[in-house]
């Protein structure tokens, strides 16, 4: 991992916890667990997911379909958020391809992308 990406991921950990309560540390555990158990919170964490996801490139997008072969129809003129709701319908329609990405990317030797260890979390928390 490089500089700028820790910076980002620091970045996205803050608006993350500027959406919870200001709290003492040690009762983060607590109220995460609290606030990842309902379904609004789903909603919210999901939906700030997929925002976060929406900022990545064309080429991002297609490096991840590339890595773990997915068979996804990319289109030259293709938007990035094309290439996002392809990769997506993709993995919400087909479980075993789900689980089959989600076990790639654990089992990566190489330095992954931000993004694939975005959808690494993701998968491995849905």
């Amino acid at each position: 991992m490089k500089t700028h990406d820790l910076a980002k991921a620091l970045t996205q950990l803050g608006k993350l916890l500027r959406t919870l309560p200001n709290q003492e540390l040690e009762e983060l555990g607590s109220t995460l667990s609290n606030f990842a158990s309902g379904p609004s919170a789903d909603v919210g964490i999901s939906l700030s997911a997929l925002a976060s996801l929406s900022k990545f490139s064309k080429s991002d997008w297609e490096k991840v379909a590339r890595d773990f072969e997915l068979p996804v129809d990319l289109r030259p003129r293709d938007a990035a958020r094309d290439v996002m709701g392809k990769i997506l319908t993709y993995l919400a329609e087909n479980d075993a391809e789900r689980k089959r990405v989600a076990m790639k990317a654990r089992a990566a030797t190489d330095q992954p992308s931000e993004l694939s260890n975005a959808l690494k979390f993701l998968l491995s928390n849905g």
